[in-house]
């Protein structure tokens, strides 16, 4: 099997790495131009697939005023693209509510 990938639940995770997000935290796309934002909703540990991906990824809940919300109400995020929302704006970010 060429593209295997293997997905852990939340409670199964790498317990050398663990979560840097908990459910429910308010976290932002710090990384890109559009800063969407939202609050984690879940989080699998991966590892192998057809991209190098292994580490934690969050299933983020877009909050209604990101830019992507119109198109998008949820999306996966790699945990070194998120930042905690309020370090993102105290830091000198663009406030976002």
């Amino acid at each position: 099997m060429t593209n295997r990938q293997i997905v852990l639940t939340q409670e199964e995770g790498n317990p050398q790495h663990l979560p840097k997000f908990s459910l429910g935290s308010n976290v932002v796309w710090a990384y890109v131009e559009d800063h969407d934002y939202g609050v984690v909703v879940s989080r699998v540990w991966t590892t192998e697939s057809v991209h190098t991906v292994t580490g934690w990824h969050y299933l983020i809940r877009l909050h209604p005023n990101s830019s992507s919300y119109p198109f998008c109400k949820e999306d996966w995020a790699f945990e070194k693209d998120l930042e905690l929302l309020d370090e993102f704006n105290s830091s000198g970010g663009k406030f976002l509510e």
